[in-house]
């Protein structure tokens, strides 16, 4: 009886091996791939949480209208376009603020919550055609002629310099 263990043929040697190296370039690929779509998707995110953002700072201006209708009612939210000034200083006054101070209060303050936005910037002003305008020095908003306000945000979604800010808009009769 022959007792010895047979021997592998000379041309299998190393072909584990080969298995090995293709099936650890084909996983890095893979791992590539995965990471790449991660990075997708966190980009997203923050895209979208930024937008979910602008949509509470619109809603939140058109809230600011509402609450004031005397202020509505004798202009002083007509164009708050330009930067605004400082905190009038009303709020907590004993007295409290009168119509006009009130929307210089809300125009400081809402201006000063977009920042929370990359470039965030926004308008409240007279304009029946919303969705124009391409910033808060180009606003395109037509002023006189119409009781329709829009809100308007702009921010940087992309932080790229290069490319136009992007912008939500509501339109409201308060």
């Amino acid at each position: 009886m022959d007792n010895r263990i047979p021997q592998p043929s000379s041309r299998q040697a190393g072909f584990t091996l080969m298995e090995v190296l293709i099936t650890a370039i084909i996983l890095s690929v893979g791992l590539l791939g995965l990471a790449g779509l991660q990075f997708n998707a966190l980009r997203s995110n923050q895209s979208a949480a930024q937008s979910t953002l602008a949509v509470l700072r619109v809603i939140d201006g058109a809230d600011r209208l509402r609450s004031n209708t005397a202020g509505v009612a004798d202009g002083s939210y007509d164009n708050l376009t330009g930067d605004p000034d400082d905190d009038p200083g009303c709020i907590n006054d004993d007295q409290g603020c009168g119509s006009e101070a009130l929307a210089k209060y809300d125009h400081w303050s809402w201006s000063q919550q977009n920042a929370a936005l990359p470039d965030g910037q926004g308008v409240i002003c007279l304009d029946s055609t919303p969705n124009d305008g391409t910033s808060k020095e180009e606003h395109g908003c037509e002023g006189e002629g119409t009781n329709i306000f829009a809100v308007k945000i702009w921010w940087d979604d992309d932080r790229n310099p290069e490319t136009a800010l992007r912008r939500h808009t509501m339109s409201l009769i308060p």
